[in-house]
């Protein structure tokens, strides 16, 4: 049996490995480790942005164009910069110059939007009379790492309000004079509850006309107004709260949309009355979309220059829209309700989102979505029984949730709040 040797440095090389030499090995190390991954994505720019101008320019032929770009992905400033850069130096290489609006022989709008898995580049063209044109260039996207860990984690908590056998379909907290008052929402009545020695007793019950059958699976929606105390959305119905004591209720038969959010100028979705889904027709739309595949919940995510729809369809499948590009995300195993709620952790935006598993006893998490890929971003919390209601507060700072318990099957209404955990 040979004892193990090793090969024994060589006296020269360790000399010239100890200066200057070895520096410069690790220093041109360190530049490949940390910035070739960014110029890949630089060159990745400007090729894109070449193709895109190559393709703009075969439309416009040459001349002066006035150029326009919207950025709708997660493109930071100085990367449009760059490809603002590229777009007309390649432009002009093909006898295209820029100019402004009315200099120029046409436009050319240019959208920087992207996909779960790739950059998309429109090119709207319209020179003069002519149709309007479209180019479009994609590439694909380096795959997020962080895929179950979010970097600012959050925690969710519940806080049980009431419960009833009369399924209950949406819930609201308000301050009144004389206390905090609970509305809750059935498929027959708003139920006004004030708060007395810790507990909740029934003050007025406001019932809801309507001269048509329900559908099995009733939805309906609560919001709170600040001209009167609450609106109600139900399925071909709605109803408006008066403005002054006495409360009272009107109710008359609509079919006009449903508003996603609580702004009453924000976007809005019709409802089909007898089913329990959105159908997709939208009004107005998000930017440019103006229909989406039928679905059963919403949640509006602002950036800084449009704002990110997603969408739980009926099919399954979750659907991301920026205003331009509807993208559909298969197998997220998500249940079909979710909420968007606004916190002071992470991105200050979180997507609460129930699971998709166990039919019995369901789970909500918190999600945000920093770029295109969903991150996880808190623990689950559990409920003893299936959600059939998820709903933004008004104020949009909390969520309700409406379970039915496994066990007694009565209906609980729950608020849902987010705090940072660090």
């Amino acid at each position: 049996m040979h004892s193990p040797r090793y090969n024994q440095p060589i006296r020269q090389m360790r000399a010239r490995m100890s200066g200057g030499l070895r520096l410069g090995w690790l220093t041109s190390f360190l530049l490949a480790t940390v910035f070739l991954p960014s110029s890949l994505f630089a060159s990745n720019l400007g090729d894109a942005a070449r193709q895109l101008a190559h393709k703009t320019a075969s439309v416009t032929g040459p001349g002066a164009i006035a150029l326009d770009i919207e950025n709708r992905s997660s493109l930071d400033d100085k990367s449009v910069r760059e490809v603002r850069i590229a777009l007309e130096v390649q432009l002009r290489i093909e006898g295209v110059r820029t100019a402004k609006a009315d200099q120029a022989m046409g436009s050319v709008q240019v959208t920087l939007s992207e996909s779960v898995r790739e950059y998309v580049w429109a090119a709207e063209i319209t020179i003069g009379s002519d149709e309007k044109k479209v180019a479009l260039v994609s590439w694909p996207r380096a795959q997020s790492s962080a895929t179950s860990v979010s970097a600012m984690p959050v925690v969710l908590r519940k806080t049980f309000l009431f419960a009833q056998e009369q399924p209950i379909l949406d819930a609201a907290l308000v301050d009144m004079s004389g206390g905090s008052r609970l509305l809750l929402l059935d498929d027959s009545e708003v139920a006004v509850y004030r708060q007395q020695a810790g507990h909740w007793e029934q003050e007025v019950t406001l019932a809801v006309a309507h001269s048509h059958t329900w559908p099995r699976d009733t939805r309906g929606r609560l919001l709170l107004r600040r001209d009167h105390l609450f609106d109600v959305y139900l399925p071909g119905t709605f109803c408006r709260s008066s403005a002054a004591a006495p409360l009272t209720l009107a109710c008359n038969d609509s079919d006009d949309p449903w508003p996603l959010t609580a702004e009453d100028n924000g976007v809005r979705a019709f409802f089909a009355p007898a089913r329990n889904f959105f159908t997709g027709a939208l009004s107005p739309g998000i930017g440019k979309v103006s229909a989406v595949p039928s679905f059963y919940s919403a949640a509006a995510l602002p950036r800084s220059n449009y704002t990110l729809w997603l969408l739980t369809a009926v099919d399954g499948s979750v659907h991301l829209i920026d205003g331009i590009a509807d993208q559909a995300i298969r197998g997220l195993r998500w249940g079909s309700d979710l909420v968007a709620v606004r916190s002071n952790c992470g991105t200050g935006t979180q997507v609460l989102v129930s699971d998709g598993g166990d039919p019995e006893r369901d789970m909500l998490r918190a999600f945000e979505v920093p770029d295109r890929d969903p991150v996880v971003a808190s623990s689950g919390i559990e409920f003893d029984g299936r959600i059939v209601a998820l709903w933004p507060e008004t104020s949009g700072t909390n969520a309700i949730a409406i379970v039915k318990r496994k066990d007694t099957g009565w209906y609980e209404a729950n608020r849902i709040s987010i705090s940072c955990s660090n």
